[in-house]
C-alpha cells in the first residue's frame, strides 16, 4: 500500500537569509543542526523578526516523505504536533501533498527550525523540537509498517532516549513483516553526541544508510571511499553523499559512483532530504540502485535552486527522462 512509512520531527521551518557576521554573534557552528529550548528558539526569532522569514513544514523525515509523493510515490507519515496553527499547517500541507499523516496532537507546541543560510548557501540550523519530542510509546501507531516496503528514520530521532525506543519497536515490527530499514546518519553532531547507540542501530537493523561527507567521517573516522567501505560492513546498501560531485553506492560490496548535476544553489536545506527521496522513491519503484542515485541527485539538484526544503513544482515526468 506504501513505498515508504516515515517516523520523525514534524516542524514548521523558518528560513532566512543571513551573514557569516550573524553566526559569530550566535556562536553557532556553521552547517550544523543546533538543538535548543524555546526560551532561545523565541529570542532567535526576535532577533530576525525585521529579516524576510519564510515559513514551510518540515522536519527532514516530513521533507523526504513528501519529496517521494511529489515523485509519484506513495508515504505515510508518524510524528508528533501541537494543537496550534503551525501544527495544522503541517498537517493541512502534507494531506495536500498526498502524504498519509499519523499526527499525534500533545500540550506542547509544534516544533520548529529556524534555517540561517549564508551567502554561500550552507544552511545552520537552529531546532526546537517543542511536541515532537513528547511522542511516547503510549501513542505511536505502528499497524501501516507491514503495508510498507521499507522504513525510515534518521539520527534526529535517534538521538533522544525515549524517540530511539520507538524507533526500536518500529524495527521490530518491520523486521518482523521482513521490510526494509533505512537510515539516514542526518548530522555529524548527533554521531557526536550518539555515536554508539546510531552505529549499533544501524549495525543491527538497517538495510539501507545514508551519510554525508562530515556524518561518515564522524561515523567510521574514515572519509569519502574508506568511510564508504566501512560503512558497507554494516549495511547492505550503503551510500555516502558528496555534494555537486554525486554519491558513492555500495551495493553488498559492489561500488557504484553516480555523477551530480551541475546547478547554481540558492539555498542547500533539505538536499539530503530529497536525495533520500529520490533514492528510496527508485528502489521501491523498480528502478536499480545505480538509478535510484541518479534520482536522487536530480530531486537534490532541484531543491537547493529555490530556499527550503521541498520542492513546490511536480517532478514526475521529469524524473522519466532521465533514462
Amino acid at each position: 500500500m506504501y513505498d515508504v512509512f516515515g517516523i520523525g520531527n514534524p516542524l514548521l521551518d523558518a528560513i532566512v537569509k543571513v551573514n557569516d557576521s550573524h553566526l559569530v554573534e550566535l556562536s553557532l557552528k556553521k552547517g550544523h543542526m543546533h538543538l535548543v529550548d524555546e526560551n532561545y528558539s523565541k529570542k532567535i526569532f526576535d532577533r530576525f523578526k525585521n529579516n524576510e522569514l519564510m515559513f514551510v513544514p518540515g522536519g527532514d523525515v516530513v521533507n523526504t516523505m513528501t519529496g517521494i509523493a511529489n515523485l509519484g510515490g506513495k508515504t505515510i507519515f508518524l510524528g508528533k504536533i501541537g494543537a496550534d496553527k503551525h501544527g495544522f499547517i503541517i498537517e493541512e500541507t502534507m494531506n495536500k501533498d498526498g502524504v498519509k499523516t499519523i499526527l499525534i496532537k500533545g500540550d506542547k507546541p509544534t516544533g520548529s527550525c529556524i534555517s540561517l543560510v549564508t551567502p554561500d548557501n550552507e544552511r545552520t540550523l537552529i531546532t526546537h523540537l517543542g511536541s515532537a519530542i513528547t511522542l511516547t510509546e503510549k501513542e505511536i501507531i505502528l499497524k501501516d509498517i507491514k503495508n510498507s516496503k521499507i522504513l525510515y528514520i534518521t539520527g534526529y530521532i535517534l538521538e533522544d532516549p525515549i524517540l530511539r525506543n520507538i524507533c526500536i519497536l518500529a524495527m521490530d515490527e518491520a523486521r518482523k513483516h521482513n521490510k526494509k530499514i533505512a537510515i539516514d546518519v542526518a548530522d555529524p553532531g548527533v554521531v557526536k553526541r550518539a555515536k554508539d547507540d546510531i552505529c549499533s542501530i544501524i549495525k543491527k537493523y538497517a538495510n539501507i544508510v545514508f551519510a554525508n561527507e562530515e556524518e561518515v567521517l564522524a561515523l567510521t573516522g574514515k572519509p569519502k571511499e574508506e568511510g564508504l567501505n566501512k560503512l558497507s560492513k554494516l549495511a547492505e546498501i550503503a551510500i555516502v553523499k558528496i555534494g555537486r560531485a554525486g554519491v558513492l553506492i555500495s551495493e553488498k560490496g559492489v561500488i557504484h559512483k553516480v555523477k551530480g548535476f551541475n546547478v547554481n544553489a540558492v539555498d542547500t536545506t533539505g538536499a539530503g532530504d530529497m536525495f533520500a527521496a529520490g533514492f528510496l522513491f527508485g528502489l521501491t519503484n523498480n528502478y536499480t540502485v545505480k538509478q535510484a542515485g541518479l534520482i536522487g541527485n536530480f530531486a537534490a539538484s532541484k531543491v537547493v535552486q529555490q530556499l527550503g526544503g521541498r520542492v513546490d513544482v511536480s517532478l514526475k515526468d521529469e524524473i522519466k527522462k532521465l533514462f
